[in-house]
């Protein structure tokens, strides 16, 4: 109960006791006879031309005008409070309409993603996102056999142990065979990843998601549901790359993807290493055990 709320219901509270307090009074006084009308007109009249009636009277007056400007207040208050939920419902509306206009229109993405993957690599057999998922791997196993530094580093490495210039210098390496792989081919799939990026950054951005983590997490699950185990493979290292940073040259897609956990129901098959899930440090993916779950970093605010 607000304050405003508790002085109303005080002031009534009041006003009832001065009322009993009034016929008290009266009914108290002597030659008051409850069945004699002449009797209970004169003892009122009387009541009024004395010090008490005055007192009672007026201060009855006051309380009951302090008791209506106080409800009215709430009243009002009550009012705000009911236009900010009708505001509140019709923000949802909004949002949702557009949002699932958004998810609506990535199939077409993706199509379009596959259009374009068959007309650069079609020659080689790769004609949409799964098959280019498969040719990014096979080009990864061909350069780990060439490059016996990597292999011995991917097979040595060590999350939990690992420092962060060790890790930094992993990724690094890890990456740049993805890069390598996207500039050879001549078949950057970007489309897709800055849709994704602008369809995250729209649920993340809203104001209505910003104050409800809830509701922010079950949109984002929408979507994650809507890509394959292929395409989240793609995703986890394309943020990580140079095609994943922004104007200024930050990982602004890493970063959201990492502090919305967006990545934490990828299957570990579809990593290269699994020990790569360290370059994601706070999102808390399903496959790891108790013990790196104690390492993931907590996510500050965002």
């Amino acid at each position: 109960m607000t304050l405003v709320t508790s002085l109303a219901w005080g002031g009534f509270i009041v006003s009832i006791l001065l009322i009993i307090i009034y016929l008290t009074v009266i009914i108290s006084s002597e030659g008051f006879d409850l069945f004699d009308w002449s009797s209970i007109k004169k003892l009122i009249v009387n009541q009024f031309n004395k010090n008490i009636g005055d007192f009672l009277w007026g201060t009855l007056g006051i309380t009951l005008t302090f008791t209506a400007t106080a409800f009215l207040f709430v009243t009002f208050k009550e009012q705000r409070h009911q236009l900010n939920i009708t505001r509140q419902e019709a923000d949802k509306v909004r949002f949702e309409t557009t949002y699932f206009n958004i998810l609506s229109m990535l199939k077409q993405v993706q199509d379009t993603v596959n259009s374009n993957i068959c007309t650069r690599l079609g020659d080689k057999g790769v004609c949409n996102i799964i098959e280019y998922y498969s040719y990014f791997i096979k080009f990864y196993e061909t350069k780990l056999k060439s490059d016996s530094n990597l292999k011995t580093t991917s097979m040595q490495f060590r999350p939990l142990t690992a420092n962060q210039s060790e890790i930094e210098q992993y990724r690094e390496s890890v990456i740049g065979i993805y890069e390598q792989m996207v500039k050879e081919s001549d078949c950057n799939i970007g489309y897709l990843y800055r849709y994704l990026f602008n369809a995250i950054k729209f649920v993340v951005d809203d104001p209505y998601n910003k104050t409800n983590e809830h509701a922010r997490n079950r949109y984002l699950n929408l979507l994650q549901s809507q890509l394959s185990n292929e395409e989240l493979g793609l995703l986890f290292y394309n943020a990580l790359s140079k095609y994943g940073q922004d104007k200024d040259g930050h990982l602004q897609f890493k970063k959201m993807l990492d502090f919305n956990n967006f990545l934490e129901n990828i299957d570990q098959t579809f990593l290269l290493n699994v020990n790569q899930y360290i370059f994601y440090p706070h999102t808390r993916f399903k496959f790891l055990n108790r013990e790196q779950l104690k390492h993931v970093t907590p996510c500050p605010n965002v």
